[in-house]
């Protein structure tokens, strides 16, 4: 870059002294050495002034205005403008282009980047099989208004319900994102999959900046949770090798892939070290953006880093560590200054749109749950692991929940909470899935963000797209797209403390299978067997105990991205 800098220097020097000495030969100048030397002051002046804008041109810098003297022909100064890393002026040509970059939706751009733009959506429609342990498992829970006998806390008593087969979207997405004056950005994605009941949320919906000195990235708005690696976790659902997350995610990790506040985050040494972190509140209801209480917070921080990496990714090994501070949400008893924390999982696989969804047959029974424990505060800490091989992966997480200073149990169906004795709980889960996709591909990886891409296979997809179709001689021809297959094992302890102070949750193992297609960059078909068994529960007196059964599941779910 330097010589085509010197040489536009040189250039312009060039133009300048040819300029300067056919303008004194048009006005008949006598070129005595006094004219001379007022020439070549003047030109002395001019290679300053061109070597500093090259200077800044160089280094991406505001350039210094030039000298203005009333009737020299130059310009009275103006505002520094900021240059982007080709001196371009940011904001300087506002013409746009657009196309269908990797196959994707509408992406639309300036002629220097300085403002960018993707519109986009993506949907996931869900189809659904159930079987599970017949008689009182799939009998209707009763929400239990006392302690389960001899014990503090555990789940309703009875079963969990009839699942039901079903068809529903899981996920209907629309999206714009992009970039504003090169170094702004945003994402702004709705959830619609429940319009039609009147429950539109928030998917990340969220604006900031960039290149940020010491800080690097600052956002504010509702952002992803910085914890765990799970596709729908600190990434996208576009990217899960499952169609659901594990029970870890959803009980250890609260099922809080949102926070609504600000949220900070950096990488170092070529993108091989980052950190995110965020100060926030968890939503009062599932994914809406909206907080409403007295003094409830959260505070997030999470460490990557990359001691493999080569052949841009092909090969890697990713290190990760999480941990955060709750205190908790609001008892919504009135006059009570409790707060009340729960951890909970349902099966590996729904039947509800989402959960909550008020649908007459969803069911939105957990297999496993703590009830709420009225406490002072709460600590997670997660452990991550990803090994990428060419096509091969192994992904694993081992993770904490710490319930400290609880003093209290607020039953499912109850409306006080029931004094225990001051003590600490501690329950723990985790999952193992092993992927290999058959057509060669690797899975793609956000070196910047320390988390998988939201596309897959990145923006590029599958080697080959699938087709079958005729060519112009009526032949038949077909492509393969790119096969997967994949493995997980998850297991969840909400069992800890002794005696009658004891919270009972129970435990629950699940076992995952997956095949999945992917056609193109747009459309994927996923096939999904999910066993999951739930033990360890509390018994005793009839009328008062938790049936311990299984599930298991087969879905298949569309998904089409934009």
């Amino acid at each position: 870059m330097k010589w085509i800098s010197s040489a536009m220097l040189l250039a312009a020097l060039g133009c300048g002294l040819s300029a300067s000495r056919a303008t004194a030969q048009q006005a008949g100048d006598p070129q005595t050495f006094d004219d001379m030397r007022a020439r070549m002051a003047q030109q002395d002046m001019e290679i300053r002034r061109l070597q500093e804008q090259m200077a800044g041109m160089q280094q991406g810098t505001p350039a210094a205005p030039a000298a203005y003297a009333p009737g020299d022909g130059t310009q009275p100064p103006a505002a520094a403008v900021w240059q982007g890393p080709q001196g371009a002026v940011v904001g300087s040509d506002l013409h746009a282009s657009a196309s269908f970059k990797d196959g994707l939706f509408l992406w639309i751009d300036s002629p220097n980047h300085d403002f960018t733009m993707h519109i986009g959506e993506w949907t996931q429609l869900d189809n659904v099989y159930w079987h599970q342990t017949p008689g009182a498992f799939e009998g209707n829970p009763t929400k239990r208004t006392v302690a389960p006998t001899g014990q503090a806390a555990g789940p309703n008593i009875g079963g969990i319900g009839e699942l039901e087969d079903a068809e529903y979207f899981r996920r209907i997405r629309p999206f714009l994102e992009g970039t504003f004056w090169e170094t702004g950005e945003y994402r702004l994605i709705l959830a619609l999959e429940n319009n039609t009941l009147n429950t539109a949320g928030l998917d990340e919906f969220w604006v900031g900046e960039t290149k940020v000195p010491v800080v690097g990235s600052v956002r504010v708005g509702h952002v992803k949770d910085p914890m765990g690696l799970e596709g729908d976790m600190t990434s996208s659902s576009r990217c899960m090798t499952f169609m659901e997350r594990s029970s870890y995610s959803e009980a250890i990790e609260l099922n809080q892939n949102f926070l609504t506040g600000l949220w900070l985050g950096n990488s170092y040494l070529d993108d091989r070290v980052s950190w995110q972190a965020a100060v926030a509140r968890a939503d009062n209801t599932s994914s809406t953006g909206v907080f409403i209480g007295d003094g409830q917070a959260a505070v997030q921080g999470r460490i990557t880093c990359l001691p493999i990496y080569e052949d841009e990714g092909r090969q890697l090994l990713h290190l990760g560590l999480s941990t955060g501070w709750r205190n908790g949400a609001a008892s919504g008893i009135p006059g009570t200054a409790d707060h009340i924390f729960q951890l909970r999982a349902r099966p590996e696989l729904r039947d509800d749109d989402p959960g909550g969804s008020g649908l007459a047959t969803a069911d939105t029974n957990r297999m496993i749950d703590t009830e709420g424990i009225a406490a002072k505060e709460q600590y997670i800490m997660g452990l991550e692991a990803l090994y990428i091989r060419g096509p091969f992966s192994l992904q694993a997480e081992y993770g904490w929940n710490w319930v400290d200073d609880a003093y209290g149990i607020l039953h499912n169906g109850a409306t006080k909470v029931a004094a225990i004795p001051t003590q600490d709980y501690s329950f723990n889960g985790g999952y193992v899935q092993l992927a290999y996709t058959l057509t060669g591909e690797n899975r793609a990886y956000d070196k910047r963000l320390g988390t998988l891409a939201r596309y897959y296979y990145g923006s590029s997809g599958p080697y080959e797209k699938a087709w079958f179709t005729r060519d112009a001689d009526g032949n038949l021809i077909w492509t393969r797209g790119a096969w997967e297959i994949a493995a997980r094992y998850s297991y969840v302890d909400l069992n800890s403390g002794t005696g009658a102070s004891r919270v009972n949750g129970g435990i629950m193992n699940g076992t995952s299978l997956a095949l999945n297609w992917y056609l193109n960059n747009n459309l994927n078909v996923m096939f999904d067997w999910v066993y999951d068994q739930r033990y360890d529960l509390p018994d005793g007196a009839v009328g008062n105990a938790t049936v311990p059964g299984h599930t298991s599941g087969f879905g298949i779910e569309l998904q089409f991205q934009l």
